[in-house]
């Protein structure tokens, strides 16, 4: 990742300000086929950023994510099956970001929805009209065809079967990214709040200072 803040996003593109958090669906399934290609071509990947699905980025200001927050997280997790889904192609946005797509997408995009709604951080902060659920590869650096033979062989891979059952809350701090949460799907699981942060009204929004 690039240095918080104006670091890129958990799915590889540039922000528009500061990132500092995420809300992701891990998938481990697809580890074996794309870990390699994405240790060359994603900068997240070395930062710490597991192959995954984003949910909502940005999330919340770091400072904010105390165990209010995140108990109300856990709440829509508990409340949400797992699920099955397959990574079944291969696309592009603007021929620089190559991703994988998974099938079915509305699981995802639901999810995002409720989030969203919830504690009012629309994904991309509202940047774009349509959030496709993706798990990026790749980005093309400089010739926007140095990524074809990538895909090609990830056409050859595919499907790959894959489970979603975890959320996983991320934080940036500098150049990495690492796990503040863990928060398991269609189960109560256990949070405990961060230091220093701030208080979490019932509606699900900061309280004043």
């Amino acid at each position: 990742m690039g240095e918080a803040p104006a670091a890129p996003d958990a799915s590889g593109r540039p922000a528009r300000g500061s990132v500092s958090s995420a809300v992701l669906v891990p998938v481990p399934q697809a580890e074996r086929i794309v870990a390699e290609w994405r240790a060359r071509h994603d900068p997240v990947a070395a930062a710490g950023v597991p192959a995954h699905v984003t949910l909502i980025v940005p999330w919340l200001p770091a400072a904010e994510i105390g165990a209010g927050p995140l108990a109300e997280l856990a709440e829509v997790a508990a409340s949400t099956r797992p699920w099955e889904f397959r990574l079944t192609g291969v696309a592009w946005f603007g021929r620089r970001v190559l991703w994988l797509v998974p099938e079915p997408a509305e699981p995802f995009a639901g999810l995002t929805a409720r989030l969203a709604e919830r504690f009012g951080t629309p994904p991309w902060d509202g940047e774009f009209e349509d959030v496709v659920p993706h798990l990026t590869v790749g980005r093309a650096e400089g010739d926007p065809t140095s990524l074809d033979h990538v895909g090609e062989e990830l056409r050859s891979l595919l499907p790959i079967d894959c489970r979603a059952d975890e959320l996983w809350v991320m934080l940036a701090a500098g150049r990495r990214w690492s796990v503040r949460a863990r928060l398991g799907l269609g189960r109560r699981s256990r949070v405990a709040g961060l230091p220093g942060a701030k208080p979490w009204s019932a509606r699900g929004r900061p309280s004043a200072p």
